[in-house]
């Protein structure tokens, strides 16, 4: 195993080759809780409402739309800042932000929904350092093996998905515990997730010598020749457009399935349990599809896919009871399908220096247009009239959007990715 030395502010730190992994394995735990906090209450949607006396669904959804736009914003300039930051420093320092500003929610008064907007934006800051700098972090420690180690990152937010809600179904059905005291144990869980993975990142910044990576000893730098290839920005915009309308369906489905599902099930006690099941999937779908898209292409997979997503959202209008089951569980495999090879497109056509600019910019654009999504979606199912009905439709609709972008994705050119390199494919 090679020692190296990696530099921060001027200190030296020996960091042996044992540690990407212990980089990635911190990362994962971080992506895990920071999308557990964007779903944790999802299940308790209707709760809420009842405790603001809200007559609408839209004054709750808007709630995640502040969420994400902010969120979204926020990816833009820690991306621009990525290479002037500590990535150890900042990452924790997100982490416990956002895990203070969820237990705040426990300070909110029936009516102050305004104040949940609040710390709503407070959550959203604090989870924003994550992907620009996190995704620089490991792309950088694994430069060949992009798609592999997205895909384990990809795993704790699965994981992060799946379990948050199903976790506050648990705690609401069989402790009684309100949205409230949820909120408290979530929060307080965020804070110490991130003083223990300061510990586990190791202190590295852009200006670092010695540029060793994992991978320096079994395969070549990514900035050999023919190991990259960009698609320019016109067809980047593309792959970033073809994501938005994965975001908008994705981010809709999240917020919504408790007032559909209710309808459907006449049971609000159970969508942390489907919630559970539409996420379930990429812990073991998000490191497999990262692994093969290294192997055998990227762009192939993720239209594929996307059209599997979007077919089984729109399934969701004509299911029954029983078959939503089986049909939540293949949304989420065609869903944590898009998500590894998706960025690890965007990351082959980048270099290390742009990275986090590029990043920034992708999760900006495709989580501050799937922000539309969950406001969206209240506006037109309160105009509707909130019916059963009126839920199957939009759900088509919403599922037209990732098959649409699968469709496109496929059709796109991309150059040729060297000579043998997977992304032309």
């Amino acid at each position: 195993m090679t020692s190296f030395q990696r530099h921060e502010h001027g200190s030296t730190t020996p960091y042996r080759a044992a540690g990407p992994m212990a980089a990635v394995i911190a990362a994962t735990v971080l992506h895990g809780m920071i999308h557990g906090f964007s779903i944790f209450l999802s299940p308790l949607n209707e709760q809420m409402r009842q405790f603001f006396a809200a007559d609408s669904i839209t004054a709750i959804t808007a709630m995640k739309t502040t969420y994400l736009i902010v969120y979204a914003i926020g990816n833009l300039t820690f991306g621009v800042l990525t290479n002037r930051l500590s990535a150890r420093n900042t990452l924790a320092a997100g982490m416990i932000v956002n895990g203070l500003a969820v237990a705040a929610f426990s300070t909110v008064g029936p009516g102050d929904i305004s104040r949940m907007h609040l710390f709503w934006t407070l959550a959203a800051l604090g989870g924003s350092v994550y992907h620009p700098i996190a995704n620089v972090l490991i792309t950088r420690l694994y430069p060949t093996r992009k798609g592999m180690v997205l895909g384990v990152t990809g795993v704790g937010a699965a994981i992060g998905f799946a379990f948050a809600p199903l976790s506050t179904g648990l705690l609401s059905a069989t402790l009684h515990l309100s949205w409230q005291q949820v909120a408290v144990l979530f929060g307080m869980a965020g804070v110490a997730v991130g003083v223990i993975a300061w510990f586990f990142i190791p202190p590295i910044t852009h200006e670092s010598t010695s540029p060793i990576t994992a991978d320096t000893e079994i395969e070549p730098s990514e900035t050999t020749s023919g190991n990259r290839a960009s698609l320019g920005p016109l067809l980047l915009t593309l792959v970033i457009g073809i994501a938005c309308l994965r975001e908008i369906a994705m981010w809709s489905i999240l917020d919504i399935s408790d007032f559909f599902l209710t309808l459907v099930l006449t049971d609000s006690t159970r969508t942390g349990f489907f919630l559970f099941l539409l996420y379930l999937p990429g812990i073991f779908v998000k490191p497999m599809v990262g692994v093969l898209s290294d192997k055998i292409g990227r762009k192939q997979l993720a239209a594929t896919a996307l059209i599997v997503y979007g077919s089984t959202i729109a399934a969701t209008g004509v299911s029954g009871p029983l078959a939503l089951i089986p049909v939540y569980l293949l949304m989420g495999i065609g869903q944590a399908a898009t998500i590894p090879s998706i960025e690890a497109i965007v990351a082959d056509s980048t270099s290390e220096d742009n990275r986090g600019v590029v990043f920034g910019i992708f999760i900006t654009a495709a989580i501050g247009l799937g922000a539309l999504g969950p406001l969206i979606s209240g506006m037109v199912l309160d105009a509707l009239g909130g019916t059963l009905a009126a839920f199957r439709i939009w759900m088509v609709v919403l599922g037209s959007l990732p098959f649409v972008g699968g469709i496109a994705l496929a059709a796109l050119r991309f150059p040729p990715h060297g000579n043998s390199g997977p992304q032309g494919r």
